[in-house]
């Protein structure tokens, strides 16, 4: 008689999620499922209110990761309102999404997978946490810290609160950037990238001891989309393309226009879960499921776009002939795009005009 095991809640992930495991009569198991029981309704909330809310409303979508919600919805109104916003205004957007997503990889990295990776993953759950990552390893737990710290306070002074900012709006941003906040931004980017690049290396030099875990977690063949940006690099702010290739890297489509998604993405439903299941429509579901985020991200550009982030780029494409399919290795991914946005970051940041005062179309 074969036995059910169920994980819930989840622990260690952005969200609420529960597992359930079917083993044979063996005890290996024969099926796994991965289910989200809540029913968000964001879409059925925005019906009825007025544009320039959905800003602030899609924000609420997450608590990690606003900024990115946030910056979608006010891009959608951009359009909506047919703008096109000053390049200051953009670029002011661009820092705060690269912001974010230093303090959400960090988080990722530092809080969740690293007692994972510095522990053991059979290490006695009581401990397997941040809290046992700081006793076993208090510098690396330091630096996790001070790098969430660093995108948290760029978020803040940016946008006035580092949780659901309303500095992003329609057409623009609401403030332009003062000498003042450049100066307090740009000071915090080099203790950053210490910090990135010391992790790098810490990371790296541990792959050999995880070999097993990097052959078998996550592990197989899928497509994987993401977008790109004009010069073949990261994209992060949306303004590039979409680009899918296959698990031998092998591009299946390219310089798609991210406006016609539903023209080539479909979304499948499965009964055991309210997570849907988003597929490439001319290989149908499942084969044509794909992953995403920054293992698919590095899979599909031709660089990065900063200096030393693509150095390290070059070190990750040498892992596989062709893409990088095993899971293990989005921690690697995180790390080079954390460092690839404090680079970014610096750039925008010396532009001649970012302290333009013209923030808004109108």
């Amino acid at each position: 008689m074969g036995q059910k095991i169920v994980i819930d809640p989840v622990t260690r992930i952005e969200g609420h999620g529960k597992i359930t495991l079917h083993l044979n009569d063996e005890g290996m198991v024969n099926q796994a499922f991965f289910h989200i029981g809540q029913v968000r309704g964001f879409e059925k909330l925005c019906e009825g209110r007025p544009f320039y809310e959905m800003p602030s409303l899609m924000a609420r979508i997450c608590g990690i990761c606003p900024v990115s919600h946030l910056m979608a919805s006010a891009k959608a109104c951009d359009a909506l309102m047919g703008v096109q916003i000053p390049e200051p205004a953009a670029n002011l957007r661009r820092i705060m999404n690269l912001a974010q997503i230093i303090q959400s990889h960090a988080l990722s990295f530092f809080h969740l997978a690293s007692p994972d990776l510095l522990l053991g993953m059979d290490a006695d759950p009581a401990t397997r946490s941040i809290f046992g990552l700081m006793a076993a390893n208090p510098d690396l737990a330091r630096d996790g810290i001070r790098l969430r710290q660093v995108g948290q306070q760029i978020v803040e002074s940016l946008g006035g609160k580092r949780i659901h900012p309303a500095w992003v709006v329609p057409g623009g941003v609401n403030a332009p950037l003062s000498v003042e906040q450049r100066d307090r931004i740009l000071s915090l980017v080099p203790n950053g990238i210490d910090i990135i690049l010391k992790t790098l290396a810490w990371y790296k030099r541990g792959l050999e001891k995880h070999r097993e875990e990097i052959r078998t977690f996550g592990n197989f063949p899928t497509m994987f989309l993401g977008m790109v940006s004009a010069t073949g690099g990261l994209g992060f702010y949306g303004d590039g393309f979409l680009r899918i290739v296959d698990s031998t890297g092998s591009v299946v489509a390219d310089h798609v226009d991210p406006h016609t998604y539903q023209e080539f993405l479909g979304e499948a439903v499965e009964p055991w879960t309210y997570l849907k299941f988003p597929y490439y429509k001319p290989a149908g579901y499942p084969n044509g499921i794909y992953r995403v985020g920054p293992l698919a991200r590095l899979n599909l550009v031709n660089q990065c776009g900063s200096p030393l982030a693509d150095q390290e780029f070059a070190e990750f494409r040498s892992l596989e002939r062709g893409a990088v399919l095993s899971s293990f290795h989005y921690h690697y991914a995180r790390l080079i795009e954390i460092l690839f946005c404090l680079e970014k970051m610096d750039q925008l940041l010396n532009e001649k005009d970012i302290l333009s005062k013209h923030v808004r179309a109108f």
